[in-house]
Parts: structure tokens; C-alpha cells; sequence
């Protein structure tokens, strides 16, 4: 058992990862989780010496039922409420699986139920109950949620997504840095699953945020671009104030551990506009 996922101290740093949908699921069938990929990630977060959050998507496991009832628009008449206990039947489904996952590499996980401590109003976060987040970190454990479907004060219900959880923990709780795993190396000038020669844009700032957004495409009908751009929008509120974020490829073997060692890696960083390129 390893000491880092088990103790904690209030002077390490806290980062709240994303663990995306489009990585940790497989895209061959619904409710299918890419566990040789999960394994090797909870390998690498059992040995990061850090406060850590987990927030993941729905991939292959809620995005399907979701759309089939519309949950997206909000609560309209009551056939809908199958669909919202089936979705989130179903993440509840992938978060039980992270959590054995996790629990059989000795990360301390312990799972949150999003909808239990959160609500939104039009789909965006209005207020979520952050000091059992906080309690649970400061006793060395690895809190665990995810996008979900959440009560709404203006449509009865909506979808949060875990994007924007991410950024709202961090926000709140004053993590150090947010990453966002995905399933490419970071943000790029096209889709590079249909692009073999697209770029990868490094470094984001403020400053340059509006022509990055540009490049990639706004009118982009890719779920990787849409994707993107959310990540990108998420993430100025906290780059605004000196946090970084960086998107990365958790496919790609030992990117976590490198990243936090500060090793350079393939990925994109939102930083502050003192810290980036001055051209």
C-alpha cells in the first residue's frame, strides 16, 4: 500500500483530475469500461503525492439514455423521469466500477454522488456543498464524482457537466491545478482524429484564448471539438486567477506521474497571461 493515497497533509498541493469519458470508456458498445486503462491509471494516481479529486464523465454509459429522453432540456413530462433514473442508474454503474478499481490499487477513493450535493440553475452549477468534499480530503481520502443530472431551480432538472464540477471544486476548494484527461493530447487547430495534420496548440492564455477558439472551429460538428471548447470555456474563470490547467492524453502510459514530476509532455496548458508567451 502506498503511503501518498492514504494520508494527507494540509501543505501538499490539491488537483482535481477529469477522467473523461471518451478515455475510460469504450466506444464499441454502451456500459463498457476500458479497465486495462483504468488499472494503469489508478497505478499512477496510488503514487502522486497530492490532494487529489476525481470527477469523471459518462461516455459509453450516460450520454446514450440521456439524449434518448432529452434530459439535456430539462424536465417537460414525466416519461422523462425513467430516462433520468436510467442514466443515472447507468454512471452510477461506471462510478461503483472506478471505485472497486481504485480501491483494488490502494487509492482511498470514496464516491460522491453529484446530485446529492448540488444544484444548477439552467444547467450551471448554483450551489454545491463543498466542506464534505473538504472534510473527506483532509482525512486522506480521494473524493470521487460525476457529471450527473442535478436538481434545477429554472427546469426542474439538468445536466451539470463534469467539466464544470471540475472547475467548481477547484474554484472552491482552491486546488492548485485542474487537469483534463481525454483521448488526444490536448487541444488542437483541428479535429486530429479526422485530421492527421493538425496541430497541437500548447500554451493558452487569456490574452490569446479568443484566436485559439477561432482555429479550432466553433461551427465543428466533432464531439472531440465540442468537447474541447468546453474544457476551454471551463477553465478561464480559473486560469483568470493564476491557476493552470492542462488538458493531456491519459492514453498515452505515465503522462499523470510526468506532468506532476514537471516533466515536459506532449499537452496543452491555460496559464496566465504573465507566464505566457509574449509574441
Amino acid at each position: 500500500m502506498t503511503h501518498s493515497a492514504n494520508t494527507c497533509s494540509p501543505s501538499k498541493e490539491l488537483i482535481v483530475l477529469k477522467l473523461g469519458g471518451s478515455a475510460i470508456t469504450r466506444k464499441d458498445g454502451d456500459h463498457l469500461l476500458d479497465r486495462p486503462l483504468v488499472e494503469a491509471i489508478a497505478k499512477e494516481l496510488a503514487g502522486i503525492d497530492s490532494k487529489l479529486i476525481l470527477v469523471h464523465g459518462a461516455g459509453s454509459f450516460g450520454h446514450p439514455v440521456a439524449k434518448r429522453y432529452g434530459i439535456h432540456q430539462g424536465y417537460r413530462e414525466r416519461g422523462q423521469l425513467r430516462g433520468v433514473t436510467e442514466t443515472k442508474s447507468s454512471m452510477l454503474q461506471l462510478t461503483m466500477m472506478l471505485t472497486e478499481l481504485l480501491a483494488d490499487h490502494n487509492v482511498a477513493v470514496i464516491p460522491f454522488l453529484s446530485s446529492s450535493c448540488m444544484v444548477a440553475s439552467r444547467g450551471r452549477l448554483l450551489r454545491v456543498d463543498t466542506e464534505p468534499f473538504r472534510m473527506m480530503l483532509d482525512l486522506g481520502f480521494v473524493p470521487l464524482c460525476s457529471g450527473d443530472v442535478v436538481a434545477d431551480v429554472e427546469t426542474g432538472f439538468s445536466i451539470v457537466s463534469g467539466d464544470q464540477i471540475a472547475v467548481y471544486l477547484a474554484e472552491r476548494l482552491n486546488a492548485a491545478r485542474v487537469i483534463f484527461g481525454c483521448d488526444v493530447d490536448g487541444v488542437f487547430d483541428s479535429d486530429p482524429k479526422m485530421n492527421p495534420h493538425a496541430n497541437l496548440i500548447r500554451v493558452i492564455t487569456p490574452r490569446t484564448l479568443s484566436e485559439k477558439v477561432r482555429s479550432i472551429g466553433e461551427s465543428a460538428a466533432t464531439d472531440v471539438t465540442k468537447g474541447m471548447l468546453g474544457k476551454i470555456n471551463e477553465s478561464v474563470s480559473l486560469v483568470s486567477v493564476g491557476r493552470e490547467v492542462v488538458i493531456l492524453n491519459l492514453r498515452r502510459p505515465g503522462n499523470l506521474t510526468r506532468l506532476i514530476q514537471g516533466e515536459d509532455i506532449e499537452c496543452t496548458r491555460f496559464i496566465p497571461d504573465s507566464r505566457g508567451p509574449t509574441a
